[in-house]
């Protein structure tokens, strides 16, 4: 009976972490990338009307390409869909859907520059580095993780901010307390 208790205690403490553990990890994959079936309409539309070239070079067969020339329109579109993730949008953030070569959009600007940063970070800085067993490189969802502006200074406290130290905030309009 000594050795019953214990073994039943460690059944019981055992499945439930294993339960508890599962149950997280479902919850978790619901909340994941909610975006991903609006960029996969999109990227499954481009793929029906470029069959047969999927592996022609997209600036050949797209207008404005300039940062990922050389790259086959398959890889094009599965770059884009990753960006799409790392950012936590859909095509409609960058683009104007019903026209797909406008650059209305400031976000175009700004990606062929993150494009830059982020190629002379992983060839200038990271590849540099010594103390790992193989190359560290870093990509959009590094710093932006499924945000489309990346915290800059961590995360941001909710509710009022602070009032700093020495009490009272600064005297407005000259008037004497």
């Amino acid at each position: 009976m000594k050795f019953i208790i214990p073994v039943l205690f460690l059944f019981v403490g055992i499945s439930s972490f294993v339960t508890m553990n599962s149950s997280q990890e479902r919850d978790l994959a619901i909340v994941k990338d909610t975006l991903a079936a609006d960029r996969e309409k999109y990227i499954l539309a481009f793929k029906d009307s470029l069959k047969g070239k999927e592996t022609v070079l997209a600036d050949s067969v797209f207008k404005n390409i300039k940062s990922l020339k050389g790259k086959s329109t398959e890889q094009l579109l599965s770059i884009m869909n990753n960006w799409g993730h790392a950012l936590g949008v859909t095509c409609k953030f960058c683009h104007d859907v019903n026209n797909w070569a406008s650059e209305k959009s400031r976000n175009h600007l700004r990606t062929r520059e993150m494009i830059v940063m982020n190629d002379r970070l992983n060839r200038e800085l990271l590849s540099q580095m010594k103390g790992f067993r193989q190359p560290v490189t870093m990509g959009c969802i590094s710093c932006h993780n499924e945000m489309k502006e990346p915290p800059h200074d961590g995360l941001r406290p909710q509710g009022p901010r602070p009032r700093p130290e020495g009490g009272a905030a600064p005297n407005s309009g000259g008037a004497k307390n």
